[in-house]
Order: C-alpha cells, then sequence, then structure tokens
C-alpha cells in the first residue's frame, strides 16, 4: 500500500511538471495595459515605423554596407490572441522602404511570430518575406528562413520592434552576397501601447 501511494504521489508530480516544468511552452498574449488584464484580439493591426532619425541598414557578411534607408514601415494583422506564440501576417505592400541609398522594395509577404520572453518582452521570429535591393547593377533579392530570429519586441506604452538578423540570398546572380544582415529600430506607433505576457 505505501507502495502505491508512492507511486501515485510520482504520477502526480510528473504530471504537474509536464503541465508547468520547465521546458514545457508558454502561452503567449498581446496585452492593451500593463497589468495585463485585456488582450489584443485576432484581427488586431500592428503598425511600426523606424524610429526618427534611424536607419535601416543592410550589410554583407563581411560587414560592408549594402544599402541604407532612413525610412520605412511595417504593418500586420495578429491571427490568434494568445497560444505559443502570437502570429502577423505582413503583406508586401505593407512592408515598405524609403530614403534609401539604393533601390529596396519588398516582392513578397511573411509571417511573424511574437513569443514573451520576460517582463513585458517578446523575441521575433519570422519566416517568408522577399527584400530586393539593387547591387552593382544587378537585383539581389533576400528573405527569413523558417522561424529566423528578427529581433526583440520591448513593450510598454511606446514599444519598441529592434531587429538584428541576418537573411539568406534567395534570387540574384554574382555579386549578389550570400547572406545580408539587417538591423533597424522601429517605435510601434498603433496600437497605442502594447505589452507581451504569458
Amino acid at each position: 500500500m505505501k507502495y502505491l501511494k508512492m507511486l501515485g504521489l510520482a504520477a502526480a508530480a510528473a504530471m504537474a511538471l509536464m503541465a508547468f516544468g520547465a521546458g514545457s511552452a508558454s502561452a503567449t498574449t498581446l496585452f492593451t495595459d500593463s497589468a495585463k488584464t485585456k488582450d489584443y484580439v485576432s484581427g488586431t493591426g500592428i503598425d511600426a515605423s523606424l524610429v526618427s532619425g534611424g536607419s535601416a541598414r543592410l550589410t554583407s557578411g563581411s560587414g560592408a554596407t549594402i544599402a541604407t534607408c532612413t525610412g520605412g514601415t511595417v504593418e500586420g494583422i495578429t491571427t490568434n490572441t494568445t497560444g505559443t506564440y502570437v502570429s502577423g501576417n505582413v503583406e508586401a505592400a505593407n512592408m515598405t522602404w524609403s530614403g534609401c541609398s539604393q533601390t529596396t522594395q519588398t516582392t513578397a509577404g511573411g509571417t511573424i511570430h511574437i513569443d514573451h520572453t520576460s517582463g513585458n518582452n517578446g523575441t521575433v521570429t519570422g519566416t517568408g518575406f522577399g527584400v530586393t535591393v539593387a547591387i552593382f547593377g544587378v537585383s539581389c533579392t533576400y528573405g527569413a528562413g523558417e522561424g529566423t530570429h528578427l529581433g526583440t519586441l520591448v513593450g510598454g506604452e511606446t514599444p519598441i520592434l529592434t531587429i538584428e538578423t541576418t537573411v539568406k540570398k534567395i534570387a540574384g546572380p554574382f555579386p549578389c552576397p550570400g547572406t545580408a544582415g539587417w538591423d533597424a529600430e522601429y517605435v510601434v506607433t498603433s496600437p497605442h501601447a502594447l505589452y507581451v505576457g504569458a
């Protein structure tokens, strides 16, 4: 009987670890308030623009600058309210570049995932996208592979999306670099406040 009781306790402990233990995925939700009492529903539009005075920078694998843009926007629509991560779709027309040193345009949309990390913050990954840049007189297209880490989202009254990633060449001849670094800082302009929670 003592053995059975111990076995029952062990089973209960194992079930608790499976439900709540380290290594299990926790849900991510985007909230309207710092107390995290009201969430943004599926279909919420999230708009972001390059921070004032900042720039988006594309670099080659050696660190040489390919192009810089002084303006740009990213607009997406969430496709779920809560889950392992919150997903969003970004159409090609809703990812813009302006004031660029080289002709730069988005040729394919993609999806992003926001996954809560700690506090009001999350990590952002992306899949798809196609950005074409004119380099040395040829068109070079870069994109994010499945689950490419794009950067971080710091939530708050003025949320900041920091992009710091490397994307792969998906089209273009030599002398297009095989990879390109993408560094930029965007401020979320709508909604007015956004907090990432679990």
